[in-house]
């Protein structure tokens, strides 16, 4: 069993107050969206397994 993806993007846009706000807002919302990415791949990957 191989699971491989070749090109995943994300395009957020992010309304701030000033350009650091918005810096602080984008990383905050790059990391919650890695973490349930490789959430939904580990759910994924043991699906393909029980089966």
């Amino acid at each position: 069993m191989s699971l491989e993806i070749k090109n995943f993007v994300v395009n957020i846009h992010v309304t701030g107050s000033s350009k650091e706000g918005k810096k602080e807002d984008l990383e905050a919302l790059r990391s919650e969206i890695l973490d349930e990415c490789r959430e939904m791949i580990s759910e994924s990957v043991e699906r393909m397994r029980e089966r």
